[in-house]
């Protein structure tokens, strides 16, 4: 097999990054090629042989392994290839410095950057035979000026295109006002179309539920809109600012869609979801909403519309299996497009535009960074969004119109979060300024608590090693990296990937190696690293997702989660030689992997959320809500409860034998793990205060 495709993975769409021939942009994720600002979208085969060919760097590529590659190797008539390189060469041909050869009974060879000329081939399957040359010399020339005519056309077909194309446009923050300083956390803003008023969900501590608050933008006293004992959050106006729709959380996890009347009126349900983690409503028009919800666990998420009058439910998207889905819907101000998050893998997301009206999809960002909320500018063509590009969250937008890479506005201020935001007609933003901190801590089957951690961002997934040394992710160098606390103190960066997430760290039986998932371009991989920070390795190459790589009791192989189209499934890779990785029997249909400190192995399993034994050990009776975590420790099973019914947050122990106790109500937090000495540990909020602020966006 051809050197430059040995090795390849599986190829993915979904995760392959966008790329230039001569000028002709490939986003493969979009399934577009674009050229002199004309857009051709290609069919997911043809797409999977242009980024085939693009792999092999100028390189021929056999027939046969296009189809293994394109095709999974399954058996296909040579006709399907030739129709897809006849597509290819079509949707290739408005650029003549692009060349897609027919390497006579080899296959086939893209070539791009070169001065073409026209060269005889031999006669092939999927090309008419050439005509005999011809006898008079004047046959070049002729070959010449239809190049130049072709060349010229493009070239003005390129300007046109330019002049028509709308001006660029720069934004900037032109000034800040505070809009609450109540004590505890006001979150999740919605402007009223007028911005001249506000709701939002407001709660004293994380450790009870929210309830909906409306106020004057400019002052007032705030008047309470909810008061159900489950959660409100995530409020949307109307277009004609007369109603309110927002999301209610049940303990469960399960949420409904209701409506209610501004400025007071009677509630009434408009639909029933399936969890809350990902849903956010917004209006498509007078009688219509959307946001995002899944059928069930094993299936990704989508957009979904329902019109108020007759209950009816519609699905606007259908995302690949291979990706997580698509979320927080947010519907332009012109009711014609539509702007939402679809996850390729934990970590990785992309933003996708959608036309209301003929329906096509097309990839607004390609490159997988995080995208958090989300707004559109009052003309319905900018768009304003958080991410982590290229390091810690701030404030960028999209001009929707050229087609061109996002821009950082700058702000000028202090600490805010953009994940959840809104905007009214005059291109104001009401945002979060979140003073909160999460740092890690210890805790004992007595309920005695110790500080690990202790600084003004945000450590998250502690692990616990022999000697007292805790490693967990932190944000405090901007992005996530992977860090380490000595039980002196001490805490050291142990990474610096620059990744869009890192996540799972797991330590080695000795303590001297932690494994871990960073997530970049689009591909995630598990990672090695010393304790010190030295002999940073990737252990995979094939760019899935993957959840929670812990080591084996010898400390020479790795077992971890992988998704694929198919599901999950319990994979190992021993981590010297020529690893490649191999399934473990009885591993499917899991979410979670640990291994407990005598060497079982538990998992979390995909459609009822309980822990199991692996391998038919007994296990206690633990079922995980959907936004709990959980740990194995010596005692037994430790669960951060997050959402009870009527409790706050809490940590319980559920031990080997007896029955479940709660070992202390913590308030707010996650992401328990557990240390050598049996200590649970976890990530809990301090100083939770979280107010409100507005932005005020000029542009030039």
């Amino acid at each position: 097999m051809n050197e430059h495709v040995a090795l390849w993975p599986k190829m993915t769409l979904a995760r392959e990054l966008p790329f230039s021939l001569a000028g002709t942009q490939v986003r493969p994720a979009a399934l577009e090629v674009e050229t002199g600002g004309k857009v051709i979208a290609l069919e997911p085969r043809v797409m999977k042989v242009l980024v085939a060919l693009h792999r092999a760097r100028g390189h021929p590529v056999s027939r046969d392994e296009l189809i293994d590659i394109c095709w999974d190797g399954r058996i296909v008539t040579e006709g399907a290839l030739n129709r897809c390189v006849m597509q290819l060469r079509k949707a290739l041909l408005a650029n003549p410095r692009v060349k897609l050869d027919t390497i006579a009974t080899v296959g086939y060879r893209l070539q791009a950057g070169v001065d073409i000329q026209p060269l005889p081939t031999a006669p092939n399957a999927d090309q008419p035979p050439a005509a005999a040359p011809p006898a008079f010399p004047s046959a070049p020339r002729r070959w010449l000026f239809a190049g130049g005519v072709a060349a010229a056309f493009v070239a003005i077909a390129g300007a046109a295109t330019f002049v028509l194309m709308p001006k660029p446009v720069t934004w900037t923050a032109q000034s800040y006002t505070q809009l609450t300083a109540e004590p505890g956390m006001e979150t999740h803003p919605a402007l009223s179309p007028n911005g001249q008023q506000l709701v939002y969900a407001q709660r004293p501590t994380s450790a009870v539920y929210r309830d909906l608050f409306i106020r004057s933008v400019d002052q007032g006293t705030p008047v309470r809109i909810t008061s159900d004992p489950a959660d409100d959050h995530s409020a949307a106006w109307s277009p004609a600012g007369d109603r309110i729709a927002f999301v209610r959380t049940t303990p469960g996890g399960h949420c409904s869609i209701l409506v209610v009347p501004m400025p007071i009126g009677a509630e009434r349900t408009a639909a029933r979801c399936q969890s809350a983690v990902y849903t956010r409503v917004s209006w498509l028009d007078a009688d219509t909403l959307v946001f995002g919800d899944r059928a069930g666990p094993s299936v990704p998420w989508r957009i979904r519309a329902v019109d108020l009058t007759s209950g009816a439910m519609k699905d606007l998207t259908a995302p690949s299996p291979e990706t997580l889905g698509d979320s927080d819907p947010m519907v332009a101000p012109n009711g014609k497009l539509l702007v939402f998050r679809r996850t390729l893998l934990h970590g990785a997301d992309d933003l996708y535009l959608k036309d209301l009206k003929t329906g096509r999809e097309r990839a607004l960002t390609t490159d997988g960074w995080k995208a958090a909320g989300y707004v559109w500018s009052h003309d319905s063509r900018h768009i304003f969004y958080s991410s982590n590009r290229g390091g810690e969250f701030g404030l960028w937008t999209i001009d929707t119109a050229r087609r061109e890479p996002p821009t950082r506005i700058s702000l000028g201020a202090g600490q805010f979060t953009f994940s959840r935001m809104s905007s009214d007609r005059r291109n104001r933003l009401a945002v979060e300024a979140p003073r909160t901190r999460t740092n890690i801590v210890a805790m004992g089957p007595d309920g005695a608590m110790t500080p690990v951690t202790n600084h003004s961002s945000a450590d998250w997934e502690p692990e616990g090693a022999a000697d007292g040394t805790v490693t967990y992710v932190s944000n405090r160098s901007g992005a996530s990296e992977l860090w380490i606390t000595r039980p002196d103190g001490q805490s050291v960066r142990l990474t610096n990937i620059m990744g869009s997430y890192t996540h799972s760290p797991a330590w080695s039986p000795d303590g001297q190696t932690i494994a871990f998932v960073a997530v970049k371009g689009r591909k995630a991989e598990i990672y090695t690293v010393s304790r010190d920070g030295s002999r940073l390795r990737a252990v995979t190459a094939d760019g899935l997702d993957k959840l929670d790589p812990v080591f084996t009791a010898a400390g020479d192989r790795l077992r971890y989660l992988q998704r694929t189209a198919d599901g999950y499934r319990l994979m190992e890779i021993a981590l010297s030689g020529a690893p490649r990785p191999q399934e473990v029997a009885g591993g499917r249909g899991l979410t979670g992997l640990r291994r407990a400190p005598d060497g079982r192995w538990f998992g979390q399993t995909l459609n009822d959320s309980r822990v199991v034994a692996l391998g038919g050990a007994p296990a206690p009776n633990v079922t995980i809500g959907p936004y709990d975590t959980w740990t194995v420790g010596p005692e037994g099973i430790y669960v951060f409860v997050v959402r009870g019914a009527t409790n706050p947050p809490a940590v319980w122990l559920h031990p080997w034998t007896g029955p479940a106790r709660k070992l202390r109500e913590v308030g707010g937090g996650g992401d328990i793990g557990v240390a050598a000495d049996g200590r649970a540990l976890f990530s809990q909020y301090s100083d939770e205060q979280v107010d409100l602020g507005l932005f005020q966006l000029t542009s030039n």
